[in-house]
């Protein structure tokens, strides 16, 4: 139970510090060796039993590592950011979180965790906003004792982007 609390904790905080613009310390609870990947859905008549069924390959939306994300952090300090300026603003609704048992491995103790994502974006002064929903397949490494992210598959329930650009994270 305590791993269990442990990750909706870090879940929760994440959640917290994206929907805050804290990109910086957001930063901060990955591993070094994060890997962040959002691919492209497709839509088939008839997926494959117990698959996504219409997942692109080699096709990405985000395909992320830590020096990319970042550099995506920089530029959204910069100012000269224009899809953020003003900033989106944003509610990260994290929900059914299924969390695995822990694994001793290379890199020390890992769990997988699955979620799903529901994100409110809206901007401007304008009354139209954005939904985006996904699942998302995550795997938490412990170091310094605590929790950081070190991969994230995002699967959206999407295959056309309901949104102009994707300058956030999910």
């Amino acid at each position: 139970m305590d791993v269990i609390r442990e990750v909706l904790d870090f879940l929760h905080r994440e959640a917290a510090l994206l929907d805050e613009g804290r990109y910086r310390e957001w930063l901060s609870l990955l591993t070094e060796d994060v890997v962040y990947r959002i691919p492209v859905r497709l839509t088939r008549e008839r997926p494959p039993q117990g698959g996504y069924g219409g997942i692109a390959e080699g096709m990405l939306h985000m395909d992320e590592d830590r020096a990319s994300l970042e550099m995506r952090v920089a530029r959204l300090e910069t100012g000269f950011a224009w899809a953020e300026d003003p900033p989106s603003r944003l509610r990260h609704f994290v929900t059914n979180v299924r969390v695995g048992e822990p694994v001793r491995g290379d890199r020390g103790e890992e769990v997988e965790v699955r979620s799903y994502l529901l994100l409110f974006r809206s901007r401007w002064d304008r009354p139209d906003f954005t939904f985006l929903s996904a699942e998302r397949q995550d795997l938490l490494r412990r170091e310094n004792g605590g929790w950081k992210l070190a991969r994230r598959l995002v699967i959206l329930d999407h295959s056309t982007l309901p949104t102009h650009n994707l300058s956030f994270f999910l």
